[in-house]
């Protein structure tokens, strides 16, 4: 397993454990995200997840009305053809156009890892939940999103950086980093 794989799929397994425990009265809870529910955080992360997953060479699965039905297992189902396409042979070595460029699946999967990283903490806000974030992640995110510079801080992707709590965690202190209101 590569690097990029592992930090890939520890980061859609965090974003999971938040899925699985929301409460069934909270789908339509206002999220971190700007005009986005719970509901809505869950349906581009399927629709993120799917994209890695055909750029990988599986089968998307999950549209629009499934994740209005059961959002938690139409989530499940995106994550698992997922995880799936990643591990079949040679799938990491594909190359694809990508919104970051022509390159491999796996260097695709090390730097969107902070994708569901980023939404676990809006799902986990959004709930009622507290966000647990995996510290390392959380500073390996911060550095590559340090790197990637202004380019990412455009509508739509990350807002400004705010200034976090002097005693912030470091998931607080990613959250921050990403422009959301800690």
């Amino acid at each position: 397993m590569s690097s990029n794989l592992r930090k890939y799929v520890q980061a859609l397994y965090g974003f999971d454990a938040v899925v699985q425990r929301v409460d069934p009265g909270c789908w339509q809870d206002a999220s971190p995200c700007a005009g986005w529910v719970a509901r809505d955080v869950v349906a581009h992360s399927i629709d993120v997840t799917n994209g890695v997953t055909k750029l990988a060479g599986g089968a998307a699965s999950a549209d629009a009305t499934s994740v209005a039905d059961d959002p938690v297992a139409a989530w499940a189902d995106a994550r698992d053809r997922a995880v799936s396409a990643l591990d079949s042979a040679g799938a990491l070595q594909r190359e694809a156009d990508t919104p970051f460029g022509h390159m491999t699946i796996d260097q695709f999967i090390g730097i969107l890892y902070v994708d569901p990283l980023t939404h676990t903490w809006d799902l986990a806000r959004a709930t009622g939940q507290q966000p647990v974030l995996d510290e390392g992640l959380c500073a390996d995110g911060i550095a590559q999103l340090t790197a990637a510079g202004d380019a990412i801080r455009v509508e739509g992707m990350f807002e400004p950086p705010v200034e976090p709590p002097a005693d912030a965690d470091m998931a607080t202190r990613f959250a921050a980093f990403t422009g959301r209101q800690v």
